[in-house]
C-alpha cells in the first residue's frame, strides 16, 4: 500500500556525493563513510551500498549490531565500529572480519584480555584495532600521554594489528581549537614514533574539518554529513573546495498526502490549545506526520510545506500523529486540491526547497538531528537503488 507520509532517498545522489568527496581529498587517502544511525536516517543499507559504489574504502558504524547487519546484507569490505564494543563481543567481531576501536586504557585492557581468552584467537587473521586519542573533545579516547603505553600493550598481546590511530574534532569549523587538537594529536603520535615503532595509519578529519581546511587528511578521512549532501549550519568551505562543496546533492525528501482537506471559516481554531486562528476562510490540509515521527513540536510556528511548488505555512500545534497546513494561497487563481496532492516537508518541489538547516534552526539543533529524528512509522522509498 502507498504510504500517506514517507521518506524518499535518492541513492544516485549519495553515490554522486561520495564521488565529489573522493575528488576533494588527496590521491591515496582512504575514504571512510559513516553509515551509523540508520545511515543518518537515510537507511543504513541504502547508504552503505551507495557509499561503496561511489568509491568509499571503508564503512563505519557505531555498534556490533549495525556492523553484523551490513555483513548479513552481503557487504564484505572493511567495516570499522567506531565506538568501543563489549569485550565479550570481540570474538564475534573478529569472526565477521570487523575492525574495532579502543577508547581508553581500561577499554584496551578489556579488549586484550578478551582476545587472549578467545578460543578462536589462533584462527584466521589478526584482530584489527583502531585506537582513539582524546585530543580535546573530552568524551572518549586515550589521553595523549597514555598512547605509547597502550600501543605497546596491544603490540605485546600478539595477533592484534593496530590498523589506525585516530581522533575527533570538537568543532571542525573552529580553526584555533582544531589547531590545538591537531597539536595534541601529533604530540601523542610523536611519542609513539619516539619508541621506534612505525606509526599506523592516521585519521582525524571529518566533513567540517575537511571542507573548511582545519584537519589534515592523513591516511584516511571519515565523512558523515557531507555524504548525505550537507555541510552543517554556518559552514563556509575553503575557497579551493567551495566549487566541490556546491556539487553536493541532498538525498532525502520527506513528503505526505493529506488525510483531510477542509475549508474552515474565519475565526476557526486549528489544533490543540486553539493557538492558531484563521483570519479568513482557509483551506486546511491535515498531513499524517507528527512528533511521533520526528516532526517535532518546535517546527511550529515557523515551518512550511511545499505544494505545487509553493510554500504554505504550517498552522497550529504539531500533534503526535499530524500537522496542519494552510493551503489557501495555492488556490488564489482558482481550482482545488485533492487527497492525492503531494506536500513536501523536507526537500525540493519545483523551484522551492526546504532545507535541513532551516528545520534545524527551528528546533534549535543541527541537520544531523533533523535527519536522524525521523521515525520508523514513515515509509521508506529508495530511488535509483544500488543492487
Amino acid at each position: 500500500m502507498q504510504p500517506r507520509a514517507w521518506i524518499e532517498v535518492d541513492a544516485d545522489a549519495l553515490v554522486h556525493n561520495a564521488r565529489v568527496i573522493r575528488g576533494a581529498i588527496p590521491a591515496g587517502t582512504r575514504l571512510g563513510i559513516l553509515v551509523k544511525a540508520n545511515g543518518y536516517g537515510h537507511g543504513m543499507l541504502v547508504a552503505a551500498r551507495a557509499a561503496m559504489a561511489g568509491g568509499a574504502d571503508q564503512l563505519m558504524v557505531v555498534s556490533l549490531e549495525e556492523a553484523l547487519a551490513l555483513r548479513e546484507a552481503g557487504l564484505d569490505g572493511p567495516i570499522l565500529i567506531v565506538y568501543p564494543i563489549e569485550p565479550a563481543a570481540v570474538e564475534a567481531a573478529h569472526a565477521a572480519g570487523l575492525e574495532v576501536s579502543v577508547s581508553g586504557v581500561d577499554g584496551a585492557r578489556g579488549l586484550i584480555a578478551a582476545w587472549a581468552a578467545s578460543r578462536r584467537r589462533a584462527n584466521g587473521p589478526a584482530l584489527r584495532v583502531h585506537i582513539e586519542v582524546d585530543s580535546g573533545i573530552g568524551r572518549g579516547g586515550v589521553q595523549p600521554a597514555e598512547l605509547p603505553g597502550v600501543v605497546s600493550a596491544i603490540d605485546a598481546a600478539g595477533d592484534i594489528d593496530i590498523a589506525g590511530i585516530w581522533s575527533h574534532f570538537a568543532d571542525g569549523a573552529d580553526a584555533d581549537r582544531s589547531a590545538a587538537q591537531v597539536r595534541a594529536y601529533q604530540g601523542a603520535l610523536a611519542a609513539v614514533a619516539a619508541t621506534g615503532r612505525a606509526l599506523p595509519p592516521r585519521h582525524i578529519a571529518a566533513t567540517e574539518s575537511m571542507f573548511v581546511g582545519t584537519g589534515p587528511s592523513y591516511e584516511m578521512v571519515r565523512i558523515g554529513l557531507g555524504f548525505y549532501g550537507e555541510l552543517g549550519l554556518g559552514i563556509a568551505p575553503s575557497p579551493q573546495l567551495a566549487a566541490l562543496a556546491a556539487e553536493l546533492r541532498p538525498a532525502m525528501t520527506v513528503s505526505a498526502r493529506p488525510v483531510r482537506l477542509e475549508w474552515m471559516p474565519a475565526k476557526a481554531s486549528i489544533g490543540y490549545g486553539g493557538e492558531w486562528t484563521a483570519t479568513r476562510r482557509s483551506l486546511i490540509a491535515t498531513l499524517p506526520i507528527g512528533y511521533a515521527d520526528g516532526w517535532t513540536r518546535q517546527y511550529w510556528p515557523g515551518a512550511s510545506a511545499l505544494v505545487r511548488g509553493r510554500r504554505v505555512p504550517l498552522v497550529g500545534r504539531v500533534s503526535m500523529d499530524s500537522v496542519c497546513v494552510d493551503a489557501t494561497d495555492v488556490l488564489a487563481g482558482g481550482g482545488d486540491l485533492g487527497l492525492d496532492e503531494v506536500f513536501v516537508l523536507l526537500g525540493r518541489q519545483g523551484d522551492e526547497r526546504i532545507t535541513p538547516g532551516e528545520l534545524a534552526r527551528l528546533r534549535g539543533s543541527i541537520p544531523y538531528e533533523v535527519f536522524c529524528a525521523f521515525g520508523p512509522r514513515l515509509g521508506r522509498v529508495t530511488t535509483n537503488e544500488i543492487p
